[in-house]
């Protein structure tokens, strides 16, 4: 596949004219300039259009697709009285239609790749891995959900039946290809764990993923940590013995390179601290934090303490499934807490945003072949379709702020051309 357009190779810098092939999955050619009449006619693009890589998500759970927009409920009532029904209703016979829903919205708005959670019913949890995997070019993180306590008995009566068991099976649900793919490079899909959060699951349950991540090095945790302050009163309340939410997490056994820690909003130093040494990764979500009003992600902090930061939409608790608008929320939150605090922060560029939706997210999910062009970079693209006006000093801040997906005109996934509708 010949694709012809002006390159975003560096989005620090003036987009290149010139083309890339792309066969069995990557990037095999690219040279600056027409491409020669040898090549034949491109397949994609054209003078006027950006070639750019595609978008990743480091955070969202699919059963919620449904519930976006319901407002007005702080985080522990919201998951009470809207998220647990919806996802309890996610059973085999939805599953997929719902993930389909999701996934198709998802590529829409030229999303390739998600750390993503599905729901604590393992048939239909790997129904959908393995639909996901079969059917569709999308890369994903992703995993069953485990809860045993806090929640309807629908949803934690699995786990609980499973402890009971002797021997005890595994916690953990992934598709046959994520398993088989374990520690292979660069896989299409890992496999996850998702202990929901500390209040949805007991000791025990977090000491059994622990136990799982130990025995599957190549696997990712993902799970939720300080998100609202009412949360943290619950955590004290539950976990009296230890000396902060991250030392919880911890003593299981949870964190490391490959956890994926949503949220971090109200973290000590000490927390920091911690996470750095564990090298693992907050995932910020600033769409669902503004939503339900559960507080404003401290960057600077997560910078001075070193600790590796991703983006991720947070559906349904974050209303916009479009990575772009999620970077732009990025910049805007760091503007509001200056505002607010009179404090000199430093404000990310659209730059820094733009790196963190492709490049810097393909790295955290273990993609390191994405989020870039080159040649032997996996052939993850989007063909823009752009006013000429745009091509100047401020594209990557006009593509942030004016996103739509209309501005896609072809989606590149797998390396080849994906029509989110033929899902």
């Amino acid at each position: 596949m010949l694709i012809f357009g002006r390159l975003l190779i560096d989005p620090g810098e003036a987009p290149e004219r010139g083309w890339l092939r792309v066969e069995n999955g990557r990037i095999v050619e690219m040279e600056a300039g027409d491409p020669p009449a040898s090549a034949g006619p491109p397949d994609l693009g054209g003078r006027d259009r950006l070639v750019c890589p595609a978008f990743f998500d480091a955070h969202t759970h699919l059963p919620q697709i449904d519930s976006v927009g319901c407002d007005g409920l702080p985080l522990l009532e919201w998951l009470d009285r809207v998220i647990f029904p919806a996802e309890a209703w996610w059973g085999d016979g939805a599953a997929r239609s719902m993930a389909r829903k999701a996934v198709r919205r998802m590529a829409m708005q030229g999303t390739c790749g998600f750390a993503g959670y599905l729901t604590s019913d393992a048939a239909s949890a790997r129904s959908v891995l393995d639909w996901i995997e079969t059917a569709t070019p999308m890369r994903m993180v992703a995993g069953r959900v485990q809860m045993d306590c806090g929640a309807p008995d629908a949803l934690i009566r699995e786990d609980r039946e499973r402890a009971a068991m002797r021997p005890i099976p595994s916690p953990i649900v992934s598709s046959g290809a994520s398993q088989l793919q374990e520690g292979a490079p660069s896989p299409r899909a890992w496999m996850s764990a998702n202990p929901r959060f500390a209040l949805a699951c007991t000791r025990e349950l977090m000491a059994e993923v622990g136990w799982a991540r130990e025995k599957h090095p190549g696997m990712f945790v993902q799970t939720h940590l300080s998100e609202s302050p009412d949360e943290l009163k619950a955590i004290a309340a539950m976990f009296p013995e230890s000396e902060h939410y991250t030392a919880i997490y911890d003593r299981a056994g949870l964190l490391g390179p490959r956890t994926l820690l949503a949220h971090c909003i109200h973290l000590s130093d000490a927390e920091w601290a911690l996470l750095r040494e564990r090298d693992s990764v907050a995932v910020h979500c600033p769409g669902a934090n503004v939503f339900l009003e559960a507080g404003l992600f401290q960057l600077d902090r997560a910078e001075a303490h070193g600790v590796r930061v991703a983006l991720g939409t947070d559906v349904a608790a974050g209303p916009d499934i479009a990575m772009p608008r999620v970077a732009r929320g990025m910049i805007e939150t760091v503007k509001v807490r200056r505002m607010l605090t009179g404090e000199t922060l430093r404000v990310p560029s659209p730059v820094e945003a733009w790196e963190m939706i492709t490049r810097r997210n393909a790295d955290v999910l273990g993609w390191h072949d994405c989020g870039r062009l080159g040649v032997g970079m996996a052939g993850e693209l989007l063909v823009l379709r752009l006013p000429e006006t745009w091509m100047d000093d401020h594209l990557i801040g006009r593509l942030i702020y004016n996103w739509s997906h209309d501005l896609i005109e072809h989606r590149v996934f797998g390396g080849r051309v994906f029509e989110p509708a033929s899902l």
